[in-house]
C-alpha cells in the first residue's frame, strides 16, 4: 500500500506540477507522460497486460450502465445551464474519442488499480478507491480554467468518480484493460454527440 500511495503522489506531482500546458504543442505533452508513466510503472512492478475481451451479456450489461450515466450527466448539465468548458477544446475528437479514454485508463485501471488487485485481491474496494483518485485529478481544472466553469469541475468530479466505478468494476469482471478503456471511449462518445447536437 505504501508503494500504491508513493506512486500516485508521484504521479499527481508531475502531472498537476510541471508546466505540461506552456509547451507550444496541439496535444498536450501531459498524455505523453500519462503513456510513459503506465509503461514504465507497469514494467517496474511486472503488472500483467491483458487485451483478449470475450463479449458477452455481462458487456451489454457494462454498456447499459455506461450510458445511463452519460444520459443522465447530459441531462444535469442541460438543465442546470452549466457551461461546457469542453467546447474551448481544439482538436476534441482526438482528446475525447481517442487519447482520454485509452491514457486515463492505462494510468488508473492498468497502473494503479492493479497495483491494489497484486496488494488486495480483486475486490470492489479496488476499483471505488480508484475511482475516487480518478474523480479528484479533474480538479485540475480549477487551477486551469475561468471561475464561470467551476460548477461543471464540481459536477465532472461527480460523474467521473462514478465513471471510474463503472470501469474499474469492468476490470474486475472481464481481467482486460481495454474493457475499461471501452467503456471510458463510450461514455466521452455520447458526450461528444451530445456536444455536436448542442445539448451541451
Amino acid at each position: 500500500m505504501i508503494s500504491f500511495f508513493g506512486l500516485v503522489i508521484i504521479y499527481f506531482a508531475f502531472s498537476w506540477g510541471l508546466p505540461w500546458q506552456k509547451i507550444p504543442s496541439t496535444i498536450s505533452f501531459s498524455y505523453v507522460f500519462d503513456l510513459l508513466f503506465a509503461l514504465g510503472v507497469s514494467f517496474f512492478f511486472r503488472l500483467p497486460w491483458k487485451f483478449k475481451w470475450n463479449l458477452n451479456l455481462q458487456t451489454l450489461k457494462a454498456v447499459g450502465e455506461v450510458l445511463a450515466l452519460a444520459v443522465c450527466s447530459i441531462a444535469a448539465i442541460f438543465f442546470m445551464e452549466i457551461d461546457n468548458p469542453l467546447r474551448g477544446v481544439e482538436y476534441l475528437e482526438w482528446h475525447l474519442l481517442l487519447l482520454a479514454p485509452i491514457l486515463e485508463e492505462l494510468v488508473f485501471r492498468q497502473t494503479f488499480q492493479r497495483i491494489l488487485i497484486s496488494n488486495m485481491g480483486g475486490k470492489r474496494v479496488t476499483s471505488m478507491l480508484v475511482a475516487a483518485i480518478f474523480a479528484f485529478s479533474h480538479l485540475v481544472g480549477l487551477t486551469v480554467l475561468p471561475v464561470n466553469y467551476v460548477p461543471f469541475i464540481g459536477f465532472q468530479v461527480f460523474y467521473t468518480f462514478v465513471l471510474g466505478v463503472i470501469c474499474g468494476q469492468a476490470l474486475l469482471r472481464f481481467h482486460s484493460v481495454f474493457a475499461p478503456i471501452f467503456m471510458h471511449f463510450i461514455f466521452n462518445l455520447a458526450f461528444y454527440v451530445a456536444m455536436q447536437l448542442d445539448f451541451i
